[in-house]
């Protein structure tokens, strides 16, 4: 549900509007609007400066310690500054590393050689020329006409020294290759200095995350509140030459208590009321324990605003059942909960919940498995050990009908969700038509499904046309309502029978992950007895 809002307003005289401000920050209620978009270099570097303590928190995250709390005080500042100099120190690391890596494969063809040794030969008065070529096209006279060493071979190409002497002429067809400035032995030494230094670091970063993520995600909270504060005392309407500071607000309903007990005592002159849609109130989502689990799948789509309905308990129950009728397997529903149960010991208390969610998915599709009848991929019916659960057990085309049925049942209860929150919205008139289609598919089912047909279900067809023609938009006349409701009318009909129909997809995939499972065991099974290890673990 939307937790319900107030809108205040306060008047405080200017000496006393910085210590009114720390106070509401410290009760910690107020969802400040400001009156302007003024801002200061200070406000933005404050925002800038959080911005990069989120990118170091989330690199100490990455570090996969579990946070730990410490007595311990600590220096935000240092702290930051220490993180920083980490992160660039590790990055200009890994930037060497990469030039290091990349010279050692351009090297290693020629093994380990002495620069020095080379720049001997030279003085003695030949030449060294690297050389490389494809072992098709190496030619065994040229060692013969030359003094060529053959250094390695490696994916069909021949990697080769030649040493030339003073105005002797070369002619072969090979491409010349540029001396290594050092040998693999010194670039292998060189790196696992560099490997040392990068472990070091994060050895020191793993440290940090274990026992100071806490102090960074409260330096950023300190850092953003204090932005925050700073653009209010700057936003704020002043009047009576600015000696009168006002200030606007909403609270939460189950918030205000302490808030209006401080004004009170305290003396200060506020108002408030009802917010009206225009004020644009903040959202914010109270739910119970289970539907609140549901909540980050909402989010991945939009909030609902203010004056609409939180349609996350109504969708919690739905997306549990799809999930289950989807996956439809007893064996894969037990793991899942069984992951869940386990994983919740070794995870911080924000992923808990998330597992928990995997719980009741997985006995959404325990649940749905024993209607499918398939555990693991296998035929449950086919099991002795499950004769007592048959009954239970649908055949395809049961099953194929329960997809419709629950298809029908969500349009039916999404109808009924409509009315209401018409009728919260905008009034009794508004929700006529959306009932009016509830009770026109309770008529047509009678007739076409039970075939009883009577009298009464004769009325309720003809009074749920009547409702749908007639009200489809109350703010139009007569004659404008009869057009635009036979229009609605054709629009119901087909997209309540196509919307069913799409309920098909529930039990398409629900069939398709029972025969991927059936594929699955069919490939594994022969393997049990061939492949001792892989039979098992397939």
């Amino acid at each position: 549900m939307i937790v319900p809002m107030k809108k205040y307003a306060f008047l405080v005289y200017h000496a006393d509007y910085e210590s009114f401000l720390q106070k509401l920050r410290d009760i910690g209620v107020v969802q400040i609007v400001e009156s302007g978009n003024e801002t200061t270099d200070t406000i933005q570097d404050r925002y800038i400066l959080a911005s990069k303590i989120a990118d170091l928190t989330r690199m100490l995250k990455n570090r996969k310690q579990t946070p730990v709390l410490s007595d311990k005080q600590v220096d935000s500042v240092e702290l930051i500054n220490r993180l920083q100099d980490l992160k660039t120190e590790q990055e200009k690391l890994g930037h060497h590393l990469l030039a290091l890596n990349k010279e050692i494969t351009q090297a290693e063809p020629w093994g380990d050689f002495s620069p020095q040794l080379l720049a001997d030969i030279e003085k003695a008065g030949y030449k060294a020329r690297f050389f490389s070529c494809p072992e098709r096209k190496f030619e065994e006279r040229w060692n013969t006409e030359y003094y060529l060493t053959d250094i390695s071979r490696r994916q069909s190409i021949v990697y080769f020294v030649l040493f030339q002497a003073q105005d002797q002429v070369v002619d072969i067809d090979a491409e010349e290759m540029r001396i290594p400035e050092r040998s693999v032995k010194v670039l292998a030494g060189q790196k696992d200095e560099l490997q040392k230094k990068m472990a070091s670091i994060g050895l020191e970063l793993d440290n940090l995350a274990t026992y100071n993520l806490p102090d960074l995600e409260k330096a950023k909270s300190k850092i953003l509140g204090d932005a925050q504060y700073e653009s209010v005392l700057i936003n704020t309407l002043r009047e009576a030459d600015d000696k009168l500071m006002i200030l606007n607000g909403f609270v939460p309903q189950t918030g205000e208590q302490e808030l209006k007990a401080w004004l009170d005592e305290t003396g200060f002159v506020y108002f408030t009321e009802r917010p009206v849609p225009d004020d644009n109130p903040p959202v914010l989502l109270k739910n119970n324990r289970f539907a609140k689990l549901f909540e980050p799948i909402g989010s991945l789509f939009s909030l609902p605003s203010y004056n609409e309905l939180d349609l996350t308990p109504f969708f919690a129950p739905f997306f549990m059942m799809f999930f289950g009728f989807c996956m439809g397997d007893v064996g894969y529903g037990l793991l899942l909960v069984l992951i869940g149960i386990f994983m919740r010991k070794f995870v911080s208390a924000s992923i808990r919940p998330f597992l928990t969610l995997a719980i009741y998915l997985g006995i959404a599709t325990m649940i749905f498995g024993v209607i499918s009848g398939t555990m693991a991929g296998f035929d449950m019916e086919k099991i002795g050990l499950f004769n007592s659960i048959k009954p239970l057990m649908l055949s395809d085309q049961q099953i194929f009908y329960l997809a419709l049925a629950i298809g029908l049942v969500q349009i039916l209860f999404g109808l009924g969700i409509q009315a209401y929150t018409k009728y919260i919205q905008f009034g009794f008139a508004y929700a006529i038509a959306p009932l009016g289609i509830i009770m026109g598919v309770i008529a047509v089912l009678d007739v076409a499904l039970i075939k009883q047909g009577g009298v009464f279900t004769k009325i309720l067809l003809y009074v749920s046309l009547a409702m749908i023609v007639l009200w489809s938009d109350p703010k139009l006349g007569i004659f404008g309502r009869l057009g635009k409701g036979v229009w609605d009318l054709y629009g119901i009909i087909t997209g309540i029978f196509g919307d069913t129909l799409s309920y098909i997809r529930l039990f398409a995939l629900g069939a398709s992950s029972g025969i991927l499972g059936f594929v699955i065991n069919s490939i594994s099974l022969p393997l049990l007895d061939s492949i001792p290890v892989l039979g098992p673990l397939q």
